[in-house]
């Protein structure tokens, strides 16, 4: 067997594995709710911000509508050179719950975000700490589903991927990958069960921790370094034998994470080697074969290789897409863009790495 028909059955074999896990992801997708009792001010919200004044307004009036079971909404500044401390300040005077830390220089060795959340969890008085971007929109509903998981499973970490929101045909081509990658190569399910630690993910726009575990452990201060703490984070407790689950979010969680392709590009770029163990080269492997695969397929392969390799393909993508709350047809029809932009982002990503210069909201990282 020559190179390239070797190459087109390891491309078959890796779109097998994608479609399998996609399916699995589909079938199994949100957990269900189990109701419990709640509890009077059990829930701490933490919210670190940065230059946040025009996402914290979404939030914020969102949060104002949970229950009692939410104690307190802590959000801290970290040093904002916009209207950040004004916007929780007005907001504070609509819900007493609301209140506003001024942050501090970030010391050596830690990085921002990271340091902003230790510091919130070093001020929260609830029973459990639920970490929000401030990016993101969450309802009641969907916080009593995490709730529900985190006590029924008895979980030291539950994680939502929040439902993107993509506006702009940059964030299409861009962010619609970030549940591509995961939702087919992760079988969020069953992870728990996989002993490789790197069989893990969680998402920093969504984490809700059982307070004790967290407190004993401080993992934003173990992983303080860390650029992309919240894989960390969840590697770290897998680690550790204590369970973890991440899940994709319901309509209830939705995050619009970046404006245009060049916010996109820059933003996933910090990250994108991380989904891969934070291998560069693996990341590049992944690539190719999503990008390319098809080629020594379509090149030494007979016609019902061809349409199977295209059927799984192209379903696989229609799972996604489904599980993400996502326009199908618009991922299909986007297909061969995005493919280029992946291209565009690991080159990104992988001169990042090169050349150790990553910046992000004005700060390097």
């Amino acid at each position: 067997m020559d190179f390239l028909t070797t190459t087109a059955f390891i491309a078959l074999t890796i779109i097998s594995i994608r479609w399998m896990t996609a399916l699995l992801n589909l079938l199994t997708g949100i957990p269900r709710f189990i109701p419990f009792q709640k509890k009077t001010n059990e829930i701490s919200i933490l919210i670190p911000a940065r230059n946040e004044a025009k996402n914290l307004p979404t939030l914020l009036k969102g949060l104002t509508q949970c229950d009692s079971s939410v104690g307190e909404i802590i959000v801290y500044n970290d040093q904002s050179e916009d209207d950040t401390a004004a916007v929780i300040k007005k907001w504070s005077q609509h819900d007493p719950r609301i209140r506003l830390i001024e942050g501090m220089e970030v010391p050596p060795g830690w990085k921002g975000k990271n340091h902003a959340c230790y510091h919130l969890a070093k001020k929260a008085g609830g029973r459990y700490l639920l970490f929000l971007d401030a990016d993101v929109t969450v309802s009641q509903e969907a916080i009593d589903l995490a709730f529900s998981s985190l006590r029924s499973d008895q979980l030291t970490l539950f994680s939502f991927f929040p439902r993107q929101e993509m506006k702009t045909q940059g964030e299409w081509l861009l962010v619609a990958q970030v549940n591509i990658i995961l939702l087919s190569l992760l079988p969020l399910s069953v992870s728990s069960f996989i002993p490789w630690s790197l069989m893990t993910a969680a998402n920093g726009q969504f984490m809700l921790f059982d307070g004790d575990a967290y407190r004993k452990y401080q993992f934003h201060k173990i992983m303080k370094a860390r650029a992309v703490e919240d894989i960390a984070i969840a590697q770290y407790i897998k680690k550790k034998k204590l369970k973890v689950r991440t899940v994709p979010g319901p309509e209830g969680v939705k995050c619009r994470m970046y404006h245009n392709y060049r916010e996109a590009l820059m933003g996933l770029a910090r990250s994108a080697r991380f989904f891969f163990g934070g291998s560069i080269v693996a990341g590049w492997l992944y690539t190719f074969f999503s990008s390319l695969g098809w080629l020594p397929v379509v090149v030494t392969l007979s016609t019902t290789w061809i349409l199977f390799y295209f059927l799984l393909l192209i379903s696989m993508r229609i799972f996604v897409s489904q599980v993400s709350g996502q326009s199908a047809i618009k991922n299909l029809l986007l297909m061969p863009l995005q493919q280029a932009a992946l291209i565009h982002l690991f080159y990104t990503a992988t001169k990042q790495l090169i050349l150790k210069k990553t910046t992000w909201k004005g700060r390097s990282i």
